[in-house]
């Protein structure tokens, strides 16, 4: 029981990985138009978390040492959700944009915690982390899809419409309660930046050129 209970943490913190991303490319268009605002400037809505994913990944391991793995993954889906939420008040392209970078910030928190937390719960089990891969891309394409019929269904309001997806992080926050009571902090745990830079720059540029084709794709879903 306890398994299935750490692989529906572990699937539903993925889930939320790219909603707050990708439902956004399908509304561009009608959130430009009811914004007034440029392409470029409606670009920003979708780049500013790509760019907040990776500057802000290592404040994940500070945050992960002074706290832990689970209370860390808790705090970004209370960034999430509070980011999410918040669409439902948008009415500028400036409160869209802090949305964005508050959601960036979550995702980039996630995204090297969430490997650590299937290796603490299951060293011995390294297929777990297939549920993280299938889960975030089920996310990205389930918020993609189901975005404009979600448009279309509250009578065209892409606020409700983009604050919708918030429900996943809720959801993932609720599975995360019990964990973070008992949780440990990490302070034994150091990171050596410095190393980690060098192994993991080649990968770095990999994964950044192979985004980079996914969110202009993204991006550019309606033109």
């Amino acid at each position: 029981m306890k398994k299935l209970y750490l692989i529906l943490i572990i699937i539903f913190v993925s889930l939320n990985l790219r909603p707050a991303i990708t439902s956004v490319g399908p509304l561009l268009g009608q959130i430009q138009a009811d914004l007034h605002i440029s392409a470029s400037s409606a670009s920003l809505i979708i780049t500013l978390p790509v760019l907040c994913m990776g500057l802000f990944s290592l404040l994940a391991i500070k945050i992960s040492q002074r706290f832990s793995v689970e209370k860390a993954l808790f705090i970004a889906m209370l960034l999430l959700f509070v980011a999410t939420l918040a669409r439902f008040f948008v009415d500028s392209l400036t409160s869209l944009l802090f949305t964005a970078l508050i959601a960036g910030i979550g995702i980039g928190i996630v995204g090297p915690l969430i490997a650590g937390f299937i290796k603490k719960h299951f060293p011995e089990n390294n297929g777990m982390m297939s549920f993280y891969s299938v889960s975030m891309v089920v996310g990205a394409a389930v918020a993609s899809s189901f975005t404009i019929p979600l448009f279309t269904a509250f009578n065209e309001s892409w606020q409700m419409s983009l604050s919708f997806w918030s429900l996943l992080a809720v959801i993932a926050a609720l599975l995360l309660l019990p964990l973070i009571k008992n949780s440990p902090t990490n302070k034994n745990q150091l990171v050596k930046l410095s190393s980690l830079w060098h192994q993991a720059f080649p990968m770095m540029l990999f994964f950044s050129f192979m985004a980079a084709i996914f969110y202009i794709l993204t991006a550019r879903f309606n033109d």
